[in-house]
C-alpha cells in the first residue's frame, strides 16, 4: 500500500506530478482571459500571440500559440521575464502579478471591481462595496458618495444603465 502511494506521488504510473507554481501562473492567466475583455468578449489565444507580436520592438519576447496554451494550462513552468512582460504589457497588468501574491490580490480586486461596474449600475456596485468598505469611516463616506452620486446619474438621465461613466 505504501509504495503504490509513492509510486503516484513521484508521477512512476505515468502521470506528471503537479507543478503548484505553473499552476498557479496557469490561474492567474486564465483570470486575465476571463476579465479582461475589451472586445466585449474574451481573447483567443492566436488574438493574443499576435499582439505580443505587434507590440514587440527588436529582442522583445514573443510567444506561440502551444506555449500560450501550455502556460493558461499550467503544464509550462519557469517562462521568461520576457514572456512575463509580454503578457503583462498587453494584459495591462504589472509584470509582478505573476509572481507576487499581494500584487495578483491587488490585481484580482481592480479586475473584478471593473467587471461588476460594467455589469451592474454604480448603485449595484457601491451597495456590494458597503460591506467591505464600513469597517472605516472614509469607506462608508466613500459609499455613501457612489450612491448619492448614482442617484443622481438616474434622474439625470432618466433611465437605468445609462451609458455614463462612473
Amino acid at each position: 500500500m505504501g509504495v503504490r502511494e509513492l509510486d503516484g506521488a513521484d508521477g512512476v504510473d505515468g502521470e506528471v506530478p503537479a507543478d503548484p507554481e505553473g499552476e498557479r501562473l496557469g490561474q492567474r492567466i486564465e483570470f486575465l482571459f476571463t476579465y479582461v475583455q475589451p472586445l466585449g468578449r474574451r481573447y483567443t489565444l492566436q488574438e493574443v500571440v499576435d499582439g505580443i507580436r505587434e507590440a514587440a520592438g527588436p529582442g522583445d519576447s514573443k510567444v506561440s500559440v502551444g506555449r500560450l496554451w501550455m502556460l493558461v494550462k499550467g503544464k509550462a513552468g519557469n517562462p521568461t521575464v520576457g514572456t512575463l512582460r509580454a503578457l503583462g504589457d498587453f494584459f495591462g497588468v504589472p509584470q509582478a502579478y505573476f509572481i507576487d501574491d499581494e500584487v495578483a490580490d491587488r490585481v484580482v480586486a481592480q479586475l473584478s471591481l471593473i467587471a461588476a461596474m460594467r455589469a451592474n449600475d454604480v448603485r449595484s456596485v457601491a451597495l456590494r462595496a458597503a460591506a467591505v468598505a464600513t469597517q472605516s469611516a472614509q469607506g462608508v463616506d466613500m459609499v455613501r458618495s457612489l450612491v448619492e452620486r448614482s442617484g443622481v446619474l438616474e434622474s439625470g438621465t432618466g433611465a437605468a444603465g445609462s451609458q455614463t461613466e462612473p
